[in-house]
């Protein structure tokens, strides 16, 4: 099913534009080339069955339910729910039932473009908190993640990524997993650093960037089709009080949280925050307020939870996560987390108010039994529909990280074919072959469906550090209903310096998705340009 998604790119932008240089990322120091490039033609199989183009926005809700014990409830049926956005009843268009984890291949299958497909398995990104959180706190943090890992099988119930975020920023140590002994050696082995921007007090440049994680997890995970958690073990980010803030900084503000809870659920992922915080007394647990008489339509109020200050507990809860705070047990409230998310409910419903404002639209889940608790997401922000245009700060905000951080970004479709140096040994050319399909468009003339989309092709030395790149966009035409193996020929080139250990590409298209493609390490040297070019470029 191709689906056409409203874009968050400008709300992304209003995020760099608020919070700043840390998050407006250059490449590396190097100059970004912006090349203006003529639509390319695309291979069609006229023989394949067409797709379905869906205009509306479909919101999906990963859905927990609980006892007044707290225990997760599993037996329940469709008739069971029912949704209200704004008030207003919605008709669940479809209901799934908590999957059984027993259908999980132990390995992940390649799609057809070589990367791991776990396709409806829920997946779990632990990240562990080093930027937010005090020295003494993360060394605890990690002895409890740790201890929770080997208290699991040897074989995980669903897989898994190990993501650290410091004051460098935010980077993986391991690949998605179901092995618990990598995770627990990748821990292990990785060296803890100081908290730099928590000890000089810089909160704007804590929230950016934590925000900014937020938002590339989203991304990276966009293209699995299951339900995600992060368990994000940590102190919480930095709150801001929107009284201190001018008209303009507020509504910034704003966006850039809507933006980052929009990303959340269009990739299905609720934030669990496991906060190791000592000397503390937990919070009140108030099941009560959650709790509504399916029977009784109360008075709607449409108020927005970041209207006036952003509050990293509220912000949690409004994913459909859960906060536990001030507790000395941190691998039993893992363990609850994942319990959770993994025996949670999916319902979707396509808005019966389908103008797209910007504004918070507040969702309901109704339940028959008044005793039971729900726990799913609390709302979100309908954007305008996407345009074809991309700034250089949408370039900066979302492709830098995709390009440096080394996870495997599957929203966009892609492979990196044809790479060759040219009979003067300066310049590599590739061709990068995008899916069509995996593409998010708007109207253009006649039948078909026109798109933008961003491409960074760059090579990095071993260390992950950009060493060149260079950027181009490209506006292309695809034909309303594309065939399922329809695809486009993108050509790329790039000049790779002597220290170049990778060359990657990276696709993000009008709706924020991005794709990443990697060249076979193998081939880089043969791409090497020669001694004299190569100095001037470095």
């Amino acid at each position: 099913m191709r689906v056409l998604l409203r874009s968050s790119s400008s709300y992304r932008q209003s995020l760099a534009c608020l919070f700043l240089p840390s998050i407006l990322m250059s490449f590396a120091g190097i100059s970004i080339s912006l090349t203006l490039a003529p639509l390319p033609s695309f291979a069609q199989d006229s023989s394949s069955p067409s797709t379905l183009r869906v205009q509306s926005q479909l919101v999906v809700l990963d859905v927990v339910v609980t006892d007044a014990q707290g225990s997760v409830v599993t037996n329940l049926d469709r008739s069971d729910f029912s949704i209200y956005q704004n008030g207003a009843a919605q008709d669940i268009r479809n209901f799934d039932a908590p999957e059984k984890t027993s259908s999980i291949p132990e390995k992940a299958p390649k799609d057809k473009y070589g990367r791991d497909d776990w396709g409806n398995a829920p997946l779990t990104m632990f990240v562990i908190d080093a930027m937010n959180t005090p020295f003494e706190e993360t060394a605890y943090s990690r002895e409890e993640i740790d201890r929770y890992l080997k208290a699991q099988p040897a074989l995980l119930k669903q897989p898994a990524i190990i993501l650290w975020l410091n004051d460098a920023g935010f980077h993986p140590v391991t690949a998605l997993s179901r092995d618990r002994d990598a995770l627990i050696s990748a821990i292990d082995s990785h060296k803890a650093s100081l908290t730099g921007k928590l000890n000089r007090g810089a909160v704007v440049e804590q929230l950016s960037a934590s925000l900014s994680a937020l938002q590339q997890m989203a991304l990276f995970s966009r293209g699995n089709k299951g339900s995600k958690q992060i368990i994000w073990v940590g102190r919480s980010f930095p709150g801001v009080n929107g009284t201190l803030l001018n008209g303009t900084q507020l509504d910034l503000l704003k966006k850039a949280v809507g933006s980052t809870l929009d990303l959340l659920m269009a990739s299905r992922t609720s934030v669990y925050v496991i906060d190791p915080t000592v000397n503390t007394k937990p919070l009140p647990e108030d099941p009560v307020s959650n709790i509504v008489n399916p029977n009784v339509i109360t008075q709607f109020a449409s108020d927005d939870p970041f209207a006036t200050s952003f509050s990293f507990m509220e912000f949690v809860k409004q994913t459909g996560g859960k906060y536990f705070y001030g507790r000395n047990d941190l691998n039993n409230e893992i363990e609850s987390s994942i319990t959770r998310a993994t025996n949670s409910y999916t319902l979707s419903y396509v808005p019966s108010d389908t103008i797209q404002d910007d504004k918070y639209r507040k969702i309901d889940i109704r339940l028959r039994d008044p005793k039971l608790v729900v726990q799913a997401k609390q709302g979100y922000y309908p954007a305008s529909q996407p345009t074809n245009i991309l700034s250089a700060k949408d370039l900066q905000f979302g492709l830098h990280e995709a390009i440096v951080s080394g996870m495997v970004y599957n929203g966009v479709g892609l492979r990196l074919e044809h790479c060759q140096l040219d009979a003067n040994r300066i310049s590599t050319s590739c061709n990068a072959i995008v899916d069509n399909g995996s593409l998010t468009s708007v109207s253009g003339s006649g039948d078909s469906q026109r798109t933008s989309i961003v491409a960074v092709i760059s090579a990095l030395d071993s260390k992950s550090v950009l060493v060149a790149n260079k950027v181009y966009k490209f506006g292309l035409n695809i034909p309303d209903q594309p065939a399922q193996n329809s695809f486009t020929n993108i050509p790329l080139h790039i000049t790779i310096p002597p220290n170049a250990k990778i060359v990657r590409v990276a696709i993000r298209d009008i709706s924020g998705r991005i794709g990443t493609a990697d060249l076979d390490p193998s081939l880089v040297k043969g791409l090497i340009a020669t001694d004299p070019v190569a100095k001037k470029i470095r």
